[in-house]
């Protein structure tokens, strides 16, 4: 090392040139390079005998906006941002300093060119450029007079003009700072805040933004920066908005549905129970309702069926209590929620049917009373019947012994035993109609009550050639049922589906094939249904209007008109229906369905 100032001073002219860590060259005026030290030589290779142009950029002609000529040329010193290529061919960034070198006499010979490597910094500043430009949200750079000093290029997508006005003018369109400032409060406490601001962009469009303050300091306070990212939320905004609009909505329809509604989530908890539902168990509305209150007031076991069901669970008829113990009747309809397969808890609706329940017993109530007017009625008429064929017969009678016609009494004889018989036989059916009888109520099996039926036809069916066949897909369960009663309905409608070829006259001969009567039994939604179908002759529109009225029949002197009423009374004893579906020429379907819930109560 030099130890005196002339050691210091020799050593600067001969070792310090080459021990600088910064790229030196010297040049003339032809642009040859006639000197350049180590690290020059190190970073751009070979320069002896080369052109300025031809060792930094690797190109053989002059450079545009050459900076060296600039230096001959105007005897000042520049500085520059420069590109080149270096020994290893890849791009490097510097900023070069060009100074010219002047004789004795001040003129410019030599050009001193000092360059300092900047590629890890341009580098740098490039991904910082790219990361600035290109995150997916908006940035701005607020000083604190609220002016806005820098901007990304997405900001500037949606705001054309940004630089130097106040944040909440363009922003905004305010004349004054906002009053919630996140910009402000970064500023004070110096930490990361966030807000939510709507930016105006103009022409009436708004966005919605989620905002996010961190503070950029600088030498002095003065200087401190604020960096607000602004994230568009608009979308998320929009659909929160139709989210609480569907919201509202339904828990509109909730509260105003006649229907009480409950909703239990995955976890046990009570979630929903609407104002229906707290009129019919009689809760007030403040009271919390739990699982273990729901259980006491439905049937058991409900939910464990909603719970383990796909589809929906359907009670027509079920017995409930209120939360004072008094009973009531209502219909159950649960169905599992779920998400994405997965079960997120269950609801179901209560309807009270108590009222409903009285207006059918008043309107069976009703019907039987209307039936017995429609028999006396028709009592009367087929009495008068009789009459005329009995005064027939009288005639007959009495004219054959006047005259001595044996043949005419033998026909009188005939036509009063004949009608006797008719009046013995309509007496029977009236009044096994009009008796009441009390039901004998017992757990039975229908397909029983239906196989015994179809016995006691097997052998009129083979003499007619008819095909009788009961189908059951699945085994129905036993149900309280007056067992003679049930087989007597059945008895008629199958009596009537046989009847149904007999009376088409207009078919020939049939094959055994084309003639059958099908009974189905199945159960669906706690209903069992019975259905008798035939192909035979059909029922027209007309007649089918006048099957369960008076003494209305299809058969001539062979029926007597009651067969359907009785059937219909036993079905209404039971609580079920019937009901007649046929086109002439096509057959008819007789279908019977009794509710579980409806059926007559088994006696301790």
């Amino acid at each position: 090392m030099p130890s005196t100032k002339k050691d210091l001073k020799n050593w600067i002219e001969k070792e310090f040139f080459n021990a600088a860590p910064v790229f030196i060259a010297a040049l003339d005026q032809r642009m040859n390079i006639v000197y350049a030290n180590t690290a020059f030589e190190n970073r751009f290779g070979s320069w002896e005998g080369k052109k300025c142009f031809d060792v930094y950029k690797k190109q053989n002609t002059i450079c545009e906006n050459c900076t060296t000529q600039f230096a001959f040329s105007s005897s000042k010193t520049s500085v520059s941002e420069q590109s080149g290529i270096d020994i290893n061919g890849r791009t490097i960034h510097y900023i070069k300093y060009t100074v010219p070198v002047t004789d004795d006499t001040g003129n410019i010979n030599f050009i001193v060119e000092i360059s300092t490597e900047t590629t890890r910094f341009k580098e740098t500043e490039k991904e910082y450029k790219l990361l600035f430009d290109e995150v997916p949200c908006h940035i701005i750079i607020i000083n604190r007079n609220f002016k806005i000093v820098r901007n990304n290029k997405r900001a500037e997508d949606i705001i054309a003009s940004l630089h130097g006005d106040h944040c909440y003018e363009i922003l905004k369109g305010r004349k004054e700072k906002c009053l919630e400032c996140t910009a402000q409060k970064t500023f004070e406490d110096g930490k990361q805040n966030t807000g939510y601001h709507v930016w105006h962009l103009g022409h009436g469009r708004k966005a919605h933004m989620h905002v996010i303050t961190v503070l950029i300091k600088g030498d002095i306070p003065q200087q401190d920066l604020v960096m607000e990212l602004a994230v568009d939320i608009s979308n998320t905004v929009k659909l929160q908005n139709r989210l609480e609009t569907a919201h509202n909505y339904l828990e509109s329809l909730i509260n105003t549905s006649m229907d009480g509604i409950v909703g239990i989530s995955r976890r046990g908890k009570v979630e929903v129970f609407n104002t229906a539902a707290r009129n019919l168990f009689n809760i007030n509305p403040g009271q919390i309702v739990s699982l273990e209150d729901i259980n006491t007031m439905i049937p058991k076991g409900f939910l464990a069926q909603v719970s383990e069901k796909r589809g929906h669970v359907l009670i027509p008829e079920a017995s409930l209590k209120r939360s004072d113990g008094k009973p009531f009747l209502g219909r159950l309809i649960g169905n599992r929620l779920k998400e994405s397969d997965q079960s997120i808890g269950m609801a179901f609706s209560v309807h009270d049917i108590s009222p409903l329940k009285k207006l059918e017993e008043e309107k069976i109530e009703a019907e039987r009373m209307a039936i017995v007017g429609h028999t006396v009625a028709g009592l009367a008429h087929g009495i008068k019947n009789l009459i005329n064929a009995l005064e027939g017969g009288m005639y007959f009678l009495k004219s054959g012994i006047g005259k001595g016609d044996i043949a005419r009494v033998h026909k009188g004889i005939e036509t009063l035993a004949r009608n006797i018989n008719r009046i013995r036989d309509f007496t029977r059916a009236f009044l096994n109609f009009a008796r009441f009888r009390s039901l004998c109520v017992a757990a039975c099996r229908p397909a029983d009550i239906i196989n015994e039926v179809l016995d006691s036809f097997a052998s009129k069916a083979l003499e007619k050639k008819i095909k009788l066949e009961l189908k059951q897909d699945q085994p129905v369960a036993p149900a309280p049922m007056d067992y003679e009663k049930i087989h007597e309905a059945l008895t008629n409608l199958v009596g009537n589906a046989i009847d149904a070829f007999t009376i088409d006259t207009q078919a020939g001969e049939e094959d055994q094939d084309q003639k059958s009567i099908i009974v189905s039994l199945y159960e669906e939604e706690g209903a069992i249904y019975i259905e008798v179908k035939d192909n035979g002759c059909g029922i027209d529109d007309e007649q089918k209007k006048r099957l369960f009225h008076k003494f209305f029949t299809t058969k001539g002197l062979e029926g007597t008109g009651l067969g359907l009423l009785m059937t219909q009374k036993i079905i209404h004893e039971h609580g079920g229906n019937i009901s007649v579906f046929s086109k002439q020429g096509e057959g008819s379907v007789f279908r019977v369905w009794f509710l579980r819930g409806r059926l007559p109560k088994l006696a301790e």
